[in-house]
């Protein structure tokens, strides 16, 4: 295991990487050795800038993120929350068009692997190339899925089926997701809803049962009922029983 890491960051990033099929253990020892740095993010900094190449990729370690785009009336749209194990800025390797920022909701731990390492490995460890390619599939899955969801489904769905996806993608890598570790503004910026409409949503979800009533965050009191609400089918998340060993 890299000495870079911690352990609840590597235990993390080996769920995500074994989720995304590397399950080779020199596979996952040699990512893990590319790390040769970590940088602490604060909450509501820039992880990716806008406007920056570097070459470089970014990798959640720790915390929560977004892929989002301001746009000209002011408004946040969100694309995609990140977490542990997320590659923030693989486009950048793949793609010399300049990406969509991505910023800290949380405060954030983030590693970082130079583009020269990443053509290393790939050419010695395929396999790391193929889970490169099905992650940057899968964020796409998750903007599409983020089109639907905004444009075909009532409001009480369209939260529903964005806190089940967090429940999902969190339990994939090991994490407790009895609390939502997004706010209402956040889920108003990813759903394309007003934070007051949100907010009557996140109401109507507690009378339904799904969520608790006693606590002001956004805590899960019923996920099969919450799945049931949102008509929820996860496999556009291709989650694998591996991820949650």
């Amino acid at each position: 295991m890299s000495g870079v890491l911690g352990a609840d960051a590597a235990k993390s990033l080996l769920l995500k990487l074994r989720s995304l099929g590397l399950e080779s253990d020199t596979g996952l020892q040699a990512f893990l050795s590319l790390f040769k740095a970590t940088r602490s993010v604060d909450r509501g900094d820039y992880i990716v800038r806008p406007g920056r190449r570097h070459k470089v990729l970014t990798v959640m370690l720790s915390g929560v993120a977004c892929r989002y785009r301001m746009m000209d009336n002011g408004r946040r749209q969100i694309f995609c929350f990140q977490y542990p194990g997320d590659f923030c800025d693989y486009s950048r390797y793949v793609i010399l068009q300049q990406d969509d920022p991505v910023a800290a909701l949380t405060d954030c731990l983030v590693g970082v692997i130079s583009h020269e390492d990443i053509e290393w490995v790939i050419t010695e460890h395929p396999d790391i190339g193929l889970a490169f390619s099905r992650s940057t599939v899968l964020e796409a899955r998750i903007v599409q899925e983020r089109v639907i969801n905004g444009t075909q489904r009532p409001a009480v769905e369209r939260i529903a089926s964005l806190l089940c996806e967090q429940i999902f993608r969190l339990e994939a890598i090991g994490m407790d997701a009895e609390i939502i570790p997004l706010t209402q503004i956040d889920l108003a910026d990813a759903a394309g809803l007003s934070v007051v409409h949100v907010n009557r949503t996140i109401q109507d979800l507690r009378e339904l049962g799904a969520l608790s009533k006693n606590s002001h965050a956004i805590r899960v009191k019923n996920k099969d009922r919450l799945v049931q609400v949102a008509k929820f089918d996860p496999h556009y998340l291709d989650i694998r029983e591996t991820a949650a060993e």
